[in-house]
């Protein structure tokens, strides 16, 4: 959907779909939910409405973790509104009608039960392909719809044969691990998998219907929908299986070491081979985009950063300390040699070394298994050095020794200044000062190599600069949805230029946009955020205000930045969270986003006994709480209550009214 532009600055709100409950909800929010969404927004003067991902995740209920780029996701469909509801048997009828209570029944527990809701969904909707698989194979518009979709077949076929393989990853498969384009047309039209993968498609056909009826009601509303576009792909995807060789399997992405995170982080999805996906146009992502462009006016690019460079691992690497940018304008061997380092040199920066009395002080009576295992000893010098075997720290892992030996070993393996990034191409370690063999160099020989960095990094800044604007550039124009970038983290100089010269809107979560460096590091005050920015004062991977609030630190900077009167409170009441979404909506962003349940939080009646049960997501963890919250109430109920309404119609207007700037 084209975005008409800005009339007057937006807000909205922020929310999953899973997170939604209406009247006519089966267990979890699903699509034809956010027409009850828009109608409250509608009379609460808010306009627009941000969504987490809706693709098909499988079995693993985070969004961010998809098996197909297209597919849309079966926990959001509504099964009565499905046309061959209407037209069921008598047996299926009373099958489908049971099933459907059992998922009522869901709709009395807090949270999402995401896997017994999938589970009943699918067994339902093959109950209702079953009883119609004569009329459903010759609906003519549905195969229209597959021929104009390829997308479909590569999936239907993936999701055949992972459901025949008992779930498991295409890695583990027994056969079909290496399709070509041919062979998956072939297992379309198979008979041994014919009525699955119609199943499959008819089952993204109907999801498409609902969610395409959500979205043009609110466009009709006048209610700006955002989709939110993840980067990376799941490895064990329909597209990955696909598209072998639009992906770097060899690679994996991450971030690298943090405050948060010391040995960095790797995410487990592989990186893209730019190369091979601009020989072909971007086919790949054109189609992406275009499919999301039938729902959305607006969408999110999540990790935008990694447009520009993505943090590298190597497959064989468990954690993100021995990664890289890529691309990058790496140091070759002759840059190296031009700065004194001989091949001798690079190797003792490149691979630890480790003396033998530090493996017999490290090990006792375990060193000589060790050595065995492990190391190999240099000449006759008492040097060892790891295995050739041993390529990563997964190699070290899988040793027969306890989990001290392990740790030991990981630390030496990680001591090293540069990362082999090729032939002769290295890349300075994230954390190369502390590398032990680098602090024995030489004063000049370190000052050299820093300088060397330097350089490298200034080089790579201008790499990073035209690549991401080529691939931002034809995201932008290959269709009409307003483009927003998630750009938190460590952001490289480029990036705000680039945003701002394709008017791609930046993010800016409060809490963390402050004057990083300067004394105090304060806060920019949120009536200077750049006008194409969205400000966004929680998100699903960061606790609501009102935990951030009563758990975390740096709401007395805030408050005073804010520029509120009087002490700052150390309860944050609905009186304290009305003032302060009071002040945050006259931000200069052009789009003020606002999680459901920091508008709840300025009503007793709305806001959770304990705010840490309105948490989205905590990253880095794996807990049925995660991908689970659903709102306490329904929305019609929501949409009644004209007190609550008026209050936060009343918080919107003087920002509805506000003038643009010139």
């Amino acid at each position: 959907m084209n975005f008409s532009g800005f009339t007057r600055y937006k807000t909205g709100i922020l929310v999953p779909v899973f997170s939604l409950k209406t009247a006519k909800s089966q267990g979890s929010g699903d699509f034809l939910d956010l027409l009850e969404l828009g109608k409250w927004c509608k009379k609460s003067d808010l306009d627009l409405i941000q969504l987490l991902p809706v693709n098909d995740t499988g079995g693993d209920p985070s969004p961010y973790s998809a098996l197909s780029a297209y597919a849309l996701h079966p926990v959001f469909i509504r099964l009565n509104t499905v046309p061959e509801y209407n037209t069921l048997g008598d047996t299926a009828k009373a099958g489908v009608d049971k099933g459907l209570k059992k998922l009522k029944s869901y709709e009395k527990q807090e949270r999402l039960a995401y896997h017994e809701v999938l589970e009943k969904k699918l067994e339902l909707l093959h109950l209702m392909f079953a009883d119609h698989k004569e009329s459903i194979l010759k609906d003519g518009e549905l195969q229209k719809w597959i021929g104009d979709n390829p997308w479909v077949q590569e999936y239907a076929v993936f999701r055949s044969i992972k459901q025949r393989n008992e779930f498991r990853s295409w890695q583990e498969w027994p056969e079909y691990q290496e399709v070509t384009p041919e062979q998956i047309a072939r297992l379309w039209s198979t008979d041994d998998l014919f009525d699955s993968t119609r199943f499959y498609a008819w089952v993204q056909y109907r999801l498409e219907e609902q969610f395409l009826e959500a979205a043009r009601g609110l466009e009709k509303m006048g209610i700006t929908l955002k989709g939110d576009i993840p980067i990376l792909m799941n490895e064990d995807s329909a597209d990955v299986w696909a598209h072998r060789d639009i992906f770097q399997l060899e690679s994996r992405a991450g971030a690298p070491p943090d405050m948060f995170a010391e040995l960095g982080q790797n995410w487990g999805f592989p990186v893209y081979n730019w190369e091979n996906l601009e020989q072909r146009d971007y086919d790949w992502w054109k189609i992406r985009l275009k499919q999301a462009d039938k729902f959305y006016e607006a969408y999110r690019i999540d990790h935008v950063l990694g447009f520009f460079r993505i943090w590298t691992v190597p497959a064989s690497q468990k954690e993100g300390i021995l990664g890289y940018f890529s691309p990058s304008r790496h140091m070759h061997r002759h840059d190296l040699h031009s700065i004194g380092f001989d091949d001798g040199r690079i190797k003792w920066l490149a691979q630890p070394h480790i003396r033998g009395h530090q493996i017999q002080n490290a090990f006792g009576t375990k060193s000589l298994e060790v050595i065995a295992r492990c190391f190999t000893k240099l000449g006759n010098e008492d040097l060892y050095l790891f295995k050739d075997d041993i390529s990563g720290e997964k190699d070290i892992l899988s040793q027969p020794f306890d989990n001290h030996v392990i740790h030991l070993l990981l630390e030496m393996y990680r001591d090293r200044a540069l990362i082999q990034v090729g032939d002769d191409e290295f890349s300075p370690a994230w954390t190369f000062r502390s590398c032990s063999r680098y602090q024995d160099l030489f004063d000049n020989e370190k000052h050299a190599f820093e300088e060397l960095v330097s350089r490298k990094g200034w080089e790579s800044e201008q790499l990073w600069e035209k690549h991401g604007e080529k691939l931002l550039g034809f995201m932008r124009n290959t269709v009409g949805m307003l483009t927003c970038a998630e750009d938190l983290g460590v952001v490289p100089d480029c990036v705000p230029r680039v945003l701002e010269r394709l008017s791609i809107l930046g993010l800016k979560v409060p809490r963390w946009a402050r004057r990083w460096g300067e004394p105090g590091d304060p806060y920019i005050p949120h009536t200077q955020y750049p006008f194409n920015s969205v400000c966004a004062p929680s998100v699903h991977d960061t606790s609501t205000l009102r935990e951030w609030w009563e758990f975390e630190d740096g709401k007395e900077e805030f408050w005073m930045s804010l520029g509120l009167e009087g002490p700052c409170p150390q309860d944050y009441s609905s009186n304290t969270a009305e003032m302060v979404i009071r002040r945050l909506l006259d931000t200069s962003s052009a789009i003020a986003v606002f999680q459901l349940q920091d508008l709840f939080a300025i009503s007793d009646d709305y806001r959770a006994d304990d705010s840490r049960n309105e948490r989205i997501n905590i990253p880095g963890t794996v807990q049925e709480r995660n991908w689970s919250y659903r709102i306490p109430m329904k929305l019609e109920s929501l949409g009644k209550d004209t007190a609550f309404l008026k209050k936060v119609s009343d918080m919107v207007a003087s920002r509805r009214s506000r003038p643009l700037p010139e």
